[in-house]
């Protein structure tokens, strides 16, 4: 699993949450699609192609690694022929520690990693062009990160890493004016510092995390009426729920089965 690539670098246990894996064949011709929802994780993205890839409405040629925040928006991805795709998906807030940037600044965009050098020194997209292991380029990423760690000497943000824990757990439920409360911050530092460290508000973390609770629900039917989801997740009503379900997907609940999880198979990497 991604443990051992833990335990390895304890210095990413903060920061790194799971490693996620796709891949397709040399005897696929026809174009692969996948779709990828609101989760509240940014991530590092590696691809490596035989036609390219596309992104919504970007294209990526073969080789490809980039650092994505926050992702609002539902995302198209198209590629063909055989391909490998490796994600490294980070914990909420760990892009200002990584980088020293603010995570808003990269909300709903990237910010292209070729350059950046590993522990060797070499430049990370010319490593990974190096070696056609998965083993060896999830390693070589690791050593971004860990060069990343040295140069920017993060410290742990306690009041993020708790307030962030208690709305994930809670589905999204938790209630924000009392976490506040217990943190003994005013309504706009806790805005603020939260913009700055996962980038987005509170509020619309905890809306992703109460979609996400509906998204397993749902993937998992253990249901008998979509009501029953709604009610669920604390949604007001059916229609509610469908309206915040199509914000982040761009389709009705109903329709779910013909976009499913590309990962759902294939969740961790397995040395």
């Amino acid at each position: 699993m991604v443990q051992p690539l833990i335990n390895r670098h304890a210095a990413l246990r903060p920061y790194l949450k799971d490693i996620l894996v796709l891949e397709g064949c040399e005897h696929v011709i026809s174009s692969n699609s996948f779709r990828f929802f609101a989760d509240g994780c940014p991530g590092i993205f590696f691809q490596q192609s035989e036609q390219g890839l596309s992104l919504n409405e970007d294209y990526y040629s073969s080789l490809s690694v980039f650092l994505y925040g926050q992702t609002l928006k539902p995302v198209h991805m198209t590629t063909g022929g055989r391909f490998r795709i490796l994600i490294f998906l980070l914990h909420p807030y760990a892009i200002r520690p990584l980088l020293g940037i603010k995570a808003d600044e990269l909300t709903d965009t990237c910010f292209d990693l070729g350059p950046l050098p590993t522990l060797s020194g070499v430049p990370l997209l010319e490593g990974l062009s190096h070696t056609d292991s998965v083993t060896e380029q999830a390693e070589t990423i690791a050593s971004c990160l860990l060069r990343m760690l040295q140069l920017n000497h993060p410290k742990a943000d306690r009041m993020l890493d708790f307030a962030v824990s208690r709305i994930q757990v809670s589905n999204g439920h938790t209630s924000l004016p009392e976490l506040q409360k217990t943190l003994a911050v005013s309504e706009r530092t806790f805005e603020r510092r939260f913009e700055q460290y996962v980038g987005i508000s509170p509020r619309l973390f905890a809306r992703i995390c109460r979609f996400q609770s509906t998204l397993r629900q749902l993937n998992s039917r253990s249901y008998e009426k979509l009501s029953d989801v709604a009610f669920d997740n604390g949604y007001a009503d059916q229609s509610h729920f469908i309206r915040s379900f199509k914000e982040f997907t761009g389709f009705s609940p109903l329709n779910l089965h013909r976009f499913a999880d590309p990962f759902a198979e294939n969740r961790s990497f397995i040395y």
